[in-house]
C-alpha cells in the first residue's frame, strides 16, 4: 500500500505534457516548438565550463557540508547584500539541491499533516504537489484579472493551522513580478500572524529592472518571519546540476540542516563549484542573458497585438507569457493537445496551475531562439480557425 497522499497526487505537468508527444501524429513539415518547460536553451558560459575542466574532482566527488560549502555560502550573501542593499550573513545561508529543495526543506520543516500554506492561484505545481504529498493543506489565493494576489483575502485565508504564505516572484506560470509594496504588505501580514512568507525569487534575475525587488532584508529582523528561496539553475544555465539555496535565520537552518542531511547529505559539489564562480567571474554574461530574455518576451507580447491574434497575452515577464485562448468553455489541456496535433507546439495548459485555470496557456520563452517568435504567434493563431 503506497502512501496515500502521494497516490492522490497528480503526475507533475511536465511528465504529463512530455507524454502527448509519444501519442500525438505531429506533422512532418513543422517543427517541433517546445515552451512547455522552463529551461534555459543557451548553454553555461564557456569560461565556467572552461573552469570545470580544470577543477580537482578527486575532492569535488567527495562529500561536502550539508549545507553547503562555505565559500559559497559567503558569496552568495555577499551578492544578495548588494542586490538587496541590506546585510544578509552567511550563517543565514543554507545551499540547496535546486530552489524546489529549498522549498521542500522549507516545509518539511515548518509543517506537520493537516497544517495549511496558503498558495495563490495560478500557483507553481511543484509547491502545491509537495504541500499534497505530505498531507499539508494548501490554501489556495485567488489571484486578480491582474494575476496579483490580494492581501486583504490572504488574511481572510489565514486560521490557527496556517503555516506559511508561499509568493514566487517574478511568478511562475505568470511571469508576473510583484511589486516591492505588495509583497512587504504580505510580509507585514505573515508577522501580524506569526507565519512565515516563503519567497520564492528563482527568476529575480529576469526581471526588467536589476533594482532591488523588495525590501525585506532592510529590517534587522527579517529572518524570524521571512524565508527566501534562491536558484543557480537558471541564470548560471547549470538547471541540470541541481544547485540552489535558501536563507533564513539561523534557528531555523538547524532544522531544515536535519533534512537535507536524510535527503541529499550534501549538495552538488560540481554544481556548487558551478555557482561560484557564476558568482565572482560572470556578472557581465548574466546581464547579457537578462536583456536578451527580456527582449525575448517583450517582442511576444508586441507581435501578439499587432497580428491581433485570438489568444490574449494576460501577463509575461521572466521566462513566461500567461496566455487566454479563444475557446470558450474548453479545457487548456484539450486546446494544448490540439496545439501539438495541428500545429506541433509543446505548451502547458493552465489547469496545471489550479482547476480554475482551464481558459489559459502557459508559455516558457527561454528555450525558444529569437527567430521562431513569429512562427509561434503565426502557430497560435491558425488553431484558432
Amino acid at each position: 500500500m503506497t502512501n496515500p497522499h502521494v497516490a492522490a497526487t497528480a503526475t507533475s505537468p511536465i511528465s504529463e505534457a512530455y507524454g502527448w508527444l509519444d501519442s500525438s501524429d505531429l506533422k512532418e513539415d513543422l517543427a517541433l516548438i517546445d515552451v512547455a518547460q522552463a529551461v534555459p536553451g543557451y548553454p553555461p558560459a564557456p569560461q565556467l565550463v572552461d573552469h570545470l575542466r580544470q577543477v580537482d574532482h578527486s575532492v569535488l566527488s567527495r562529500y561536502g557540508p550539508v549545507l553547503g560549502q562555505p565559500e559559497l555560502r559567503t558569496a552568495l550573501a555577499k551578492n544578495i547584500s548588494a542586490a538587496y542593499s541590506a546585510e544578509v550573513r552567511p550563517d543565514q545561508v543554507a545551499i540547496t539541491a535546486g530552489a524546489n529543495q529549498a522549498f521542500c526543506l522549507s516545509i518539511t520543516a515548518l509543517c506537520e499533516p493537516g497544517d495549511e500554506v496558503i498558495l495563490p492561484v495560478p500557483y507553481y505545481f511543484n509547491h502545491d504537489m509537495w504541500l499534497r504529498m505530505n498531507g499539508v493543506v494548501p490554501a489556495h489565493l485567488a489571484c486578480g484579472d491582474d494575476m496579483l494576489p490580494d492581501v486583504a483575502a490572504a488574511a481572510e485565508l489565514i486560521t490557527e493551522r496556517t503555516k506559511a504564505i508561499a509568493l514566487v516572484t517574478p511568478n511562475n506560470p505568470t511571469g508576473r513580478v510583484y511589486p516591492p509594496k505588495l509583497i512587504a504588505a504580505f510580509a507585514r501580514l505573515a508577522v501580524s500572524n506569526g507565519v512565515y512568507l516563503i519567497l520564492d525569487e528563482t527568476y529575480r534575475d529576469f526581471r526588467q529592472t536589476t533594482s532591488p525587488a523588495h525590501t525585506l532584508f532592510e529590517d534587522p529582523c527579517w529572518d524570524e518571519s521571512v524565508i527566501h528561496l534562491h536558484s543557480f539553475s537558471k541564470v548560471f544555465s547549470i538547471t541540470g546540476y541541481r544547485v540552489g539555496a535558501l536563507v533564513a535565520a539561523r534557528d531555523l537552518l538547524v532544522e531544515i540542516e536535519k533534512v537535507a542531511d536524510c535527503m541529499t547529505i550534501c549538495p552538488n559539489r560540481l554544481g556548487q563549484e558551478a555557482a561560484l564562480f557564476g558568482l565572482e567571474h560572470l556578472d557581465d554574461w548574466v546581464e547579457a542573458n537578462r536583456q536578451v530574455m527580456n527582449h525575448r518576451v517583450e517582442r511576444f507580447r508586441r507581435l501578439m497585438g499587432e497580428t491581433d491574434s485570438p489568444y490574449s497575452v494576460v501577463s509575461a515577464g521572466a521566462y513566461f507569457a500567461y496566455v487566454r485562448h479563444p475557446f470558450e468553455g474548453v479545457a487548456g489541456t484539450e486546446v494544448a493537445r490540439r496545439l501539438l496535433r495541428e500545429q506541433s507546439v509543446l505548451s502547458l495548459a493552465g489547469e496545471m496551475f489550479g482547476n480554475d485555470q482551464h481558459g489559459y496557456l502557459r508559455l516558457a520563452f527561454a528555450n525558444l531562439a529569437d527567430a521562431r517568435i513569429p512562427d509561434l504567434v503565426d502557430r497560435l493563431a491558425k488553431t484558432a480557425g
